[in-house]
């Protein structure tokens, strides 16, 4: 397989870590926390369709 496909696949569960973390940030008391724990779960939803456009884009290929 490529490169690329494992670099998807890894960057994919880098990104599930990166929002579980956020999951368990936000629901803590209110404060600085909370807040960056929302922002790591929207950041990384935001850039996990990107993991997956590398992996079909060169699965394509």
């Amino acid at each position: 397989m490529a490169p690329e496909i494992w670099v998807g696949i890894a960057g994919t569960l880098f990104l599930l870590a990166f929002i579980i973390n956020g999951l368990r940030l936000s629901r803590g008391p209110e404060g600085h926390s909370a807040n960056a724990g929302r922002l790591h779960m929207v950041m990384g939803g935001a850039a996990l369709p990107f993991m997956w456009l590398a992996v079909v884009a060169s699965a394509n290929m």
